[in-house]
């Protein structure tokens, strides 16, 4: 298996956002990866950990690189610009973390 690179972000919505508002952010945010090439694969879903320790992030989003010259060119890209300026309104917290897949086992 080639490894990839997964870009993970993580929101946490201000109070008295709407689900319709968070549904047009997940959109949005998921037309970045039909329209940049350098993301190889978008998904995205609500945490429903029985544990409590999401720290306020509710929503997970997760994008796959080839590389990080890939990811690179996503972060400073203008419609990934304007998707963060767009959504920003509606977060009050986000944590981004990027790794490197490594396989299974020994």
């Amino acid at each position: 298996m080639d490894a990839k690179l997964r870009h993970i972000v993580l929101f946490g919505f201000k109070p008295g956002t709407t689900e319709i508002e968070i549904e047009e952010i997940a959109r949005r945010f998921g037309l970045l990866a039909d329209a940049l090439p350098e993301i190889e694969a978008f998904e995205w879903g609500v945490d429903n950990s029985p544990e409590g320790k999401s720290g306020g992030h509710t929503h997970c989003f997760m994008l796959t690189f080839g590389s990080e010259a890939a990811r690179d060119a996503y972060l400073p890209h203008p419609e990934h610009k304007e998707f963060v300026a767009f959504a920003s309104g509606w977060i009050e917290r986000a944590l981004v973390v990027d790794y490197w897949t490594k396989a299974a086992g020994p």
